[in-house]
């Protein structure tokens, strides 16, 4: 594992991570029987950067807000890799919200980037707060050949010419802006800090250790503030995996601890149910 207390910042420990595991694998994305990506440390440093050029050379600053909004997959994490490498702040947002309560968030956070997978970009272009959108870059991911994108990008086409360039920041510094649920009211943001989540990523690892070969399987969202913690910064400054299912059936969730020898996961009780219910079915018969 990086000693963390060495860093200023996500960005740093993160692409310290990249160069200190190139060969190790960090991402599998799987869906039911079929695996669509494997990649090691280095391929999935080559994709951020590229990525991180494009943001540069549309516009991306130190401090400028970006919002991701996906469901768990491989581009998640390499856009918010791609933020931080470039000194951005995340905005990670709920897929399951609907658009106009997405187009709120967008509006009272001030993103200025929008990362989203298509069909939740169609459903929030078809919304009646469509026309305030304040964001001036959209990145679309997985859209159809030929899709109309309502005046967005392709993901997989943006890429920049030249070489990104890391711009530093202060663990005072704003991280991400975080927003509550909206169960107790309004959806509030948070701002949490570098120094936030490096801390905890300390206190999390020194009980639940991760190391090259420990695999993490991420089935909560990404944008949960526990699934980004050990989904995310805990595996990438220890290197080790993250494995991403693109379905939540518990047969296939079951199949992947022996399929992908998993490690370790974090869940919420329903699941926990549904897997014991798949368990005892499969006893009785």
């Amino acid at each position: 594992m990086l000693d963390l207390r060495k860093y200023q910042s996500l960005g740093e420990a993160l692409r310290a991570g990249v160069e200190c595991w190139p060969e190790e694998i960090c991402l599998i994305e799987a869906d039911r029987e079929r695996e669509n990506a494997r990649m090691t440390y280095r391929a999935f440093g080559a994709a951020a950067f590229s990525v991180a050029s494009g943001l540069q050379e549309a516009g991306f600053q130190n401090g400028t807000r970006a919002a991701i909004i996906m469901t768990n997959q491989s581009k998640w994490l390499i856009s918010a890799y791609a933020i931080f490498f470039c000194g951005g702040v995340l905005v990670p947002l709920d897929y399951k919200l609907t658009a106009d309560e997405q187009l709120q968030l967008l509006a009272h956070s001030k993103a200025e980037f929008l990362v989203v997978e298509y069909y939740l970009w169609r459903a929030i272009a078809q919304a009646e707060g469509f026309k305030n959108l304040g964001a001036r870059v959209v990145l679309v991911t997985e859209a159809p050949t030929g899709a109309e994108l309502f005046g967005a990008k392709r993901w997989e086409d943006f890429r920049g010419n030249g070489a990104a360039t890391f711009v530093p920041r202060g663990r005072k510094d704003a991280a991400c802006i975080v927003y509550s649920s909206g169960t107790g009211g309004r959806p509030k943001g948070c701002v949490l800090t570098h120094e936030n989540y490096l801390e905890q990523c300390i206190a999390l690892t020194s009980l639940y250790p991760f190391w090259p070969g420990v695999r993490y399987l991420s089935i909560l969202p990404t944008n949960h503030a526990i699934d980004f913690m050990v989904g995310f910064i805990g595996p990438f400054t220890c290197g080790a995996a993250v494995l991403h299912l693109r379905t939540l059936r518990p047969e296939y969730i079951r199949d992947a601890f022996t399929r992908y020898k998993i490690t370790y996961m974090s869940l919420v009780p329903m699941v926990l149910k549904n897997l014991e219910k798949g368990l005892r079915q499969r006893f009785a018969e």
